[in-house]
């Protein structure tokens, strides 16, 4: 994962870094994961975000690229999306509790944030995309309130190395 204040990390110094965040500015917290995609030349980008949000003071964010070179219908995109945010969200949360985090009851408040929105496209996909979501045990947001996604995430796709 990248950090744009830390650099690369793995997961447990992503989760490392987290701690301190929290640690060292305590207050009420967000945790959430969204994922982006872009189409460049039959390569997809996907970014995957996992924001610390300090409600009403900031926050600290982690990313991953994944580049692929396939296909995608647009549903196809929003449902790889998804799996690719649930995917991290695991493994953070799995780590998490591994390490015994002061933070860990707080992480239950996890939100996935799915690029799709009742309005445009993407709307048709809405109910599969929440559905699969929360039957993984997620609490989901759309846009316009993804914001993870649809600003955190797509500000990487931009970037097309």
């Amino acid at each position: 994962m990248i950090s744009p204040t830390h650099g690369k990390l793995k997961i447990p110094q992503v989760v490392d870094k987290i701690d301190e965040f929290i640690t060292t500015h305590p207050g009420d917290y967000k945790f959430i994961v969204g994922t982006d995609s872009q189409v460049y030349n039959g390569t997809v980008l996907f970014v995957t975000v996992f924001v610390v949000h300090r409600i009403g003071k900031g926050a600290v964010y982690f990313y991953r690229k994944n580049k692929v070179s396939k296909k995608y219908s647009l549903a196809d995109r929003m449902f790889t999306e998804a799996c690719y945010s649930m995917d991290l969200a695991s493994k953070i949360v799995e780590e998490i509790h591994d390490k015994g985090c002061t933070f860990c009851d707080d992480i239950t408040k996890l939100e996935i944030h799915v690029d799709v929105g009742r309005n445009g496209e993407t709307r048709d996909v809405i109910n599969g995309v929440v559905g699969m979501v929360k039957g993984n045990g997620f609490k989901c947001e759309l846009k316009p309130n993804a914001y993870g996604a649809s600003h955190v995430a797509d500000r990487h796709t931009k970037d097309k190395r």
